[in-house]
């Protein structure tokens, strides 16, 4: 076998993985079980390492996305160039019955490594950012729009608010985001 190309850890819970213990499943893609490499209790995995083995092991203007799967379909967390060659990347896994291989229909939960475009990844890369910032946009309209509500009255530039109005907003904001993880990007300008 040659030189690894890449290798990763689960960030408190794994030692490194050389790209040798994923499956590769074609010229560009290798697949990882993380149930059986790692742990069948995947939730306490938070974060995912990525990284390059040797400087520019690499073809010029290709990088390696990082994406999971639980029981489907993949999503996207992150990539690794030559420029660019380790990251830490959140794993913010799917729900699916409590995060346990255990007990459960067995789930298939992998990590999977793609070969690609480095144009391509930092596109996708951007794309994630930019969702990011209009969710951290979206929270802000509904603090402001929930300390709005306490404005009886008064004029001007002025807000007149209860000293626990965070605490109370969170509250709020805690039970919606549990009920459902989307409302805020559902409810358009209507955030409160």
């Amino acid at each position: 076998m040659g030189t690894p190309v890449f290798g990763a850890f689960f960030v408190g819970s794994s030692y490194p993985i050389a790209d040798s213990s994923f499956s590769r499943t074609d010229a560009t893609h290798w697949v990882l079980d993380v149930g059986a490499t790692v742990t069948r209790n995947y939730a306490e995995l938070k974060e995912v390492a990525l990284f390059l083995t040797t400087p520019n092991v690499l073809p010029p203007g290709q990088a390696l996305g990082l994406y999971i799967s639980v029981s489907g379909e993949w999503q996207w967390r992150g990539f690794v160039s030559n420029e660019h060659p380790s990251e830490v990347m959140p794993l913010q896994w799917p729900e699916v019955m409590g995060g346990s291989l255990a007990g459960t229909n067995n789930p298939a939960v992998q990590l999977g490594v793609s070969l690609e475009s480095l144009e391509e990844a930092v596109q996708r890369e951007g794309t994630k950012l930019a969702s990011r910032q209009e969710f951290a946009k979206r929270v802000a309209l509904d603090l402001f729009r929930f300390m709005e509500s306490f404005n009886k009255g008064v004029q001007g530039d002025m807000l007149v608010l209860p000293t626990n109005c965070l605490e109370l907003w969170f509250q709020k904001f805690d039970s919606k985001f549990r009920r459902n993880p989307e409302f805020l990007m559902q409810s358009g300008e209507k955030a409160g």
